[in-house]
């Protein structure tokens, strides 16, 4: 009978085998967040497609928003998947290259940046349109500044994620918390001008103020959950700048913001079709379609009169106008 070998090699592990380092709230962290946003990714394509049958004749520049919008939405979701097969697979045992990162990695923040602004400028501009309202024109200016900052610091994040390495970075972390609170903040400004114009709609007709409350309900609803991605990526950049937290769910934030967007622009069909069921206002769909729709009551001049008055929204918008200008809720064709 042999003895058991007293050889480092074969009664302990060796002491020279390399340990990776831990990838939890790294690249693990890039993972979870491109998995889900991977979902969102498909249910952006499904909505674009949805978009392109129920509305052929939009207005060309939204057309081309939408386009841009899917087009960054798939550049995001392409840069994930490199940046996840680079760091996870082909180099999981070499700890240097994990720290000193990869072009995929790098140009992450600047494709969620240009969404994000893409999107907000989307409906900044239909917010402004609510009217010559000086506070509504308030709102919107403070919600474009908040949006010129944020640009400000999504170039100045791009230039130093290019001139750094990962493992230098976090020293600059507070750049991506600054983007993304302002992205919270304008979003803010944003949600908030359409809850107090749709609040001052209320005409005292209960089938208006009925609609009017699902519409807030609505709104308060689709702005809450981006804003919570934007507040979370905030905090852990500021926090937890030594992790890669905030990136996996701005990854999932960017794709809630793509789907806000087209789920807009795809409700105002339903959305009319409830008006005109409830309300009796007219149509609330985009002109083309109103040629297939029967007249309004006789009092849904009266009534749309009212409701524009007490909005303090500008006399010359008819109900179509109004429609569309509201930012999640009454959405119709443009002015």
């Amino acid at each position: 009978m042999s003895l058991p070998s007293n050889s480092p090699s074969a009664s302990e592990p060796s002491s020279l085998m390399l340990k990776p380092p831990a990838l939890d709230n790294t690249y693990g962290a890039l993972l979870l967040g491109s998995c889900f946003g991977m979902m969102l990714y498909g249910l952006a394509v499904h909505q674009t497609y949805r978009y392109l049958r129920l509305y052929p004749k939009d207005r060309l520049w939204i057309k081309l928003l939408i386009a841009g919008i899917l087009l960054l939405d798939t550049l995001h979701t392409a840069m994930c998947i490199v940046a996840v097969y680079y760091h996870l697979v082909t180099h999981y045992f070499d700890p240097p290259s994990l720290a000193a990162g990869h072009w995929s990695t790098r140009i992450l923040p600047l494709v969620m940046g240009l969404t994000y602004v893409m999107c907000q400028c989307f409906y900044v501009y239909r917010v402004y349109q609510l009217g010559s309202h000086y506070g509504y024109r308030l709102l919107v200016l403070i919600a474009v500044a908040c949006i010129i900052c944020e640009s400000a610091f999504l170039v100045a994040t791009t230039a130093e994620v290019f001139r750094l390495s990962l493992d230098q970075f976090p020293r600059f972390s507070w750049l991506v918390s600054a983007t993304f609170g302002c992205a919270a903040v304008a979003e803010l400004f944003l949600t908030g001008t359409l809850i107090v114009a749709l609040l001052r709609s209320r005409t005292g007709f209960k089938r208006t103020d009925s609609t009017i409350e699902i519409l807030i309900i609505y709104s308060v609803n689709t702005g809450l959950l981006a804003s919570i991605f934007d507040l979370a990526c905030f905090i852990f950049a500021l926090i937890l700048p030594g992790n890669l937290i905030y990136v996996g769910l701005g990854s999932v934030g960017v794709k809630l913001y793509a789907n806000s967007v087209l789920a807009v622009l795809n409700s105002r069909r339903s959305l009319s079709e409830r008006m005109l069921q409830d309300l009796e206002l007219g149509s609330f769909e985009p002109k083309y379609m109103q040629a297939d729709r029967a007249e309004g009551s006789p009092d849904a001049p009266l009534e749309a009169s009212k409701l524009q008055h007490r909005a303090g929204l500008r006399p010359d918008l008819t109900a179509t106008d109004i429609s569309f200008a509201t930012k999640r809720g009454m959405d119709g064709g443009l002015p």
